[in-house]
């Protein structure tokens, strides 16, 4: 039996994923998140072209469409060439009417939840840390996602502390697998999973998740959500999560 059902398994990955764009603001020069009714949106100057790191996290469709012209032109005034709305494919009216104003479906991840209850705890691999460095992290997730620095540009000055945890693996080669976890309310969020490729196949990042979660269980979180690549889907399912369906990414160029 699932700790919560679908539709608590969206709010809670939704406010947690609005809570993370808050969590990161100032992680680089002259980024910013903007809370507005029913919504937040991130603006981060230092890379204007990946939408990843520009984007909206919306709660009220009615809102969101509302705003509109107010949203766009903040990414323009803050010189942003691409951003993205976060959309459950349950809403295809919201996709519908960002796709009326020339946003484009780039991707759609699967939204995933887990019960904490199910999380079992297995020896630390070799080189197991809970401090490694943020811009390492980063780095990390640039050369695994062939993102031509973007989240080390974007993340330059993030730090552990309020509700961020970090965990990685290390060795000889250096930073061999990592991720970073975020607590809001009953949830904890896991972002930034990444292992280098010399390194796949040793079930690094599935040991990681799994302390990781189980030290959100004993800081009193409930249950886990996060979005899965069709790279990190098999290993979130066998640690337990299920799939709550796609959140899409509504991207718009400039």
């Amino acid at each position: 039996m699932a700790y919560v059902d679908d539709a608590e398994g969206w709010k809670r990955l939704v406010a947690s994923l609005a809570q993370w764009s808050r969590a990161i603001d100032g992680a680089s020069e002259g980024m910013r998140s903007i809370d507005r009714d029913g919504l937040v949106m991130t603006t981060t100057p230092a890379v204007p072209e990946r939408s990843i790191v520009n984007d909206v996290v919306y709660w009220d469709g009615a809102a969101l469409i509302a705003a509109y012209d107010e949203i766009e032109q903040a990414f323009d005034t803050a010189g942003i060439a691409a951003w993205l709305v976060w959309v459950p494919d349950t809403d295809t009216d919201i996709a519908g009417a960002l796709a009326e104003r020339g946003h484009v479906l780039d991707s759609d991840p699967e939204a995933m939840v887990l019960d904490l209850e199910t999380v079992e705890r297995p020896p630390e691999p070799p080189g197991f840390s809970r401090t490694i460095d943020p811009v390492e992290l980063a780095r990390l997730n640039d050369h695994a996602y062939g993102m031509h620095s973007a989240f080390e540009l974007a993340l330059a000055d993030l730090r552990p502390g309020d509700g961020l945890y970090f965990y990685g693996v290390e060795d000889d080669d250096g930073l061999a697998s990592g991720l970073v976890t975020f607590d809001h309310e009953d949830d904890c969020s896991v972002w930034l999973v990444a292992t280098r490729e010399s390194a796949r196949g040793r079930g690094l990042a599935s040991a990681l998740m799994a302390h990781a979660l189980a030290d959100a269980r004993e800081r009193g979180r409930t249950t886990s959500t996060l979005q899965a690549s069709d790279l990190g889907r098999p290993v979130y399912e066998r640690l337990g999560y299920r799939s709550l369906g796609e959140i899409q990414l509504w991207e718009k160029r400039r």
